[in-house]
Formats: structure tokens, sequence, C-alpha cells
């Protein structure tokens, strides 16, 4: 049996989503319930965010505007998978890099 998503799990995972500072601010407001499905789309976000700025510099240095597009169209895309799921109250893991980024970004005990 899963367990229940509290409110401000779900209000979390729709922050996350939102502008860079999402993450950020979604961690916060996940400190005091400690909800599992916020703290799932809260990694899932950060982890978009990361692969923004760390690809996103990669890309710029290629001379070809349909490079810089695609990414962006890709990662645009994968923004709008994550964001359903979070709207929708189920766990989508994003394709490709979904796993990696949820044991990245997952603390260790």
């Amino acid at each position: 049996m899963e367990e229940p998503i509290h409110k401000d799990g779900k209000l979390a995972a729709i922050i996350a989503h939102l502008t860079f500072l999402g993450p950020v601010i979604a961690w916060f407001i996940n400190q005091e319930v400690k909800d599992p499905f916020g703290a799932f789309y809260i990694r899932q976000s950060f982890g978009l965010v990361c692969l923004y700025f760390l690809l996103g510099t990669l890309v710029a240095l290629i001379p070809n505007v349909y490079a810089f597009y695609g990414f962006n169209l890709f990662l645009f895309i994968l923004w709008i998978y994550s964001f359903l799921g979070a709207i929708s109250k189920e766990y989508k893991l994003l394709p490709v890099i979904g796993a990696f980024i949820q044991k990245i970004f997952t603390p260790k005990k």
C-alpha cells in the first residue's frame, strides 16, 4: 500500500517545477512534512536545472543554432513530462536520466 501524499508534498512537487529557484523553495516547504512525493519531484526538478546549466554551457559552444534549439526543446519536453506527473500525483521517473538523477540526489543515510 502506498503512502498517502500530503498536500504540502504535492505543493512542493509543483513549486519545484517553477523557475530555477523552484527546487530550493520547494525544499524549504518540504522540510516540515518530509513527504516522499515532494522529495521525489524536488530531486527530479533540481536535476533538470543542473542538466540545463551543465550541458547548456557545452551546447552553447557549438556554433549551430539547431543544437541550441534542440537541446532546449529536449529539456522542455522532460520538464513538461515531470510537471504533469507532479500535477497528477504520479511518480513519473524522467526517461533516460531519471534514475540517475534520483540516485545522485538522494541523501545517503
